[in-house]
């Protein structure tokens, strides 16, 4: 009878706590879900799961290069970057004794037939009060302007199952799904397995194609097995055709962002091999493409993914040809950062300068990797800033991709998600419900 008594009790203390807790169901839910999905190990996920976490804040350019595009009258604040740039030597003449490149085998094909999704729960017909219930992100809207994606951590190993979870948090189908390969690493072959899976839910993925073996520690030496000027050469065409062919076989269409970010002062690598080299970039990318199109595979877009456009990034161009994407990076690191260049900036004075740039190239825009950090300022305004401004202001930007990363790799204070606070998870899911958004 204790036992019971005991038991009534323990029952009217939860039930008191749900009826009386503030937090929104759907948001402790995904809290909830997301703490035991970190705990699993996903099927399929490689030996070291990449973690491409937010590259550093680079030094924005204290000049204004000549661009093709018209130049804005805007100047934008001149960074010292977060860690001391590398230097690049002198290019080694071909009678130099520079070490060969190793080339790079080609991929073991995965599998390409279609796996079966887990169903969706559907709410029960008559849920308990105050109980959490999974509600089904809806369908995306053809009608909209911009499509939205983002890069959760665990994707695509899991099976996609955070970007369902992170759908069902905002309320929003998400039309793309990003993640990492990196040519030197486990996760190197195609991934046709996750690709599919991709399709058959309806998104669009985009890889972002790493030309090194990941070294985060020492992310600024040479990889000579990677060179851009092995890649053109021809050092790793049978991994490349690999993709290429596989990529054409499965009909998908796909987006592949090769080394991004690679708009560096030239002769300056601030945090990626490829940083700094722009005759060299602008071959290997030129021959990239090239490789794919020789395959017949018209199903993959091609993403120039630059840093400040509006900087040296028109040295870096590939060419109107081989680019049918162009994208950036705005991640605004407010206060959280301790170095001299940290500090608040809007949407407005971080993106709209490099969009006056990419206009003059006249493709579609993807902010690749967009996120705030809450040091600083109001989150929420600065997040209503940008999807309020896109129509009227930015009309060349088609798709954002969201960094939903809640613990960045080299600053861990800042929690980039969208859901970090109540408030600016509200505000996303508010602003992204209006028709311009797919």
């Amino acid at each position: 009878m204790k036992k019971i008594v005991v038991i009534l009790l323990g029952l009217v203390v939860v039930v008191v706590a749900c009826q009386s807790s503030p937090t929104d169901p759907l948001f402790s839910e995904y809290l909830t879900e997301a703490a035991g999905e970190a705990t699993r190990e996903p099927a399929g996920t490689p030996a070291s799961t990449p973690t491409d976490s937010p590259s550093p804040t680079p030094a924005m350019p204290t000049g204004n290069p000549t661009l093709t595009a018209a130049p804005t009258d805007r100047a934008l604040p001149t960074l010292d970057p977060a860690a001391t740039p590398t230097v690049l030597a002198a290019t080694p003449s071909a009678e130099g004794s520079a070490p060969s490149p190793s080339p790079t085998a080609a991929p073991t094909l995965m599998p390409m037939s279609l796996p079966t999704l887990p169903p969706t729960e559907a709410p029960a017909a008559n849920p308990t009060p105050n109980t959490p219930v999974s509600v089904p992100a809806p369908p995306l809207n053809p009608a909209g302007r911009v499509g939205l994606g983002a890069y959760l951590e665990g994707t695509p190993y899991d099976g996609f199952a955070a970007v369902r979870r992170f759908e069902g948090l905002v309320g929003h189908r998400m039309q793309y799904v990003l993640w990492f390969q990196a040519w030197g690493d486990d996760d190197r072959a195609f991934a046709g397995q996750w690709i599919a899976l991709a399709a058959q839910s309806g998104a669009i993925p985009v890889i972002t194609w790493e030309p090194w073996r990941r070294d985060f520690a020492n992310p600024t030496a040479e990889q000579p097995e990677y060179s851009l000027a092995g890649i053109a050469a021809g050092d790793h065409d049978d991994y490349v055709r690999g993709w290429a062919g596989a990529a054409a076989g499965t009909g998908v269409p796909m987006i592949i962002r090769f080394a991004h970010e690679g708009s560096t002062e030239p002769g300056t690598r601030s945090w990626y091999p490829w940083q700094g080299d722009p005759e060299g970039y602008r071959a290997a990318f030129r021959h990239v493409v090239q490789l794919f199109r020789e395959a017949g595979a018209i199903n993959v877009q091609f993403l120039w993914s630059a840093m400040w456009l509006d900087g040296w990034a028109s040295q870096y161009y590939p060419g109107d040809d081989v680019v049918d994407l162009i994208g950036t990076t705005v991640l605004n690191h407010g206060t959280a950062v301790t170095t001299p260049w940290a500090q608040w900036r809007t949407f407005g004075e971080l993106f709209a300068g490099q969009y006056g740039a990419a206009a003059g190239w006249g493709k579609p825009i993807i902010l690749t990797e967009l996120a705030t950090a809450e040091q600083g300022g109001d989150k929420a305004a600065w997040l209503r800033e940008v999807f309020t401004s896109l129509g009227s202001s930015y009309p060349l930007v088609s798709g954002v991709l969201l960094l939903e990363v809640e613990a960045d790799r080299e600053w861990p204070n800042i929690n980039w998600s969208v859901g970090s606070s109540q408030e600016s998870l509200n505000t996303f899911r508010q602003v992204v419900s209006d028709p311009y958004f797919k």
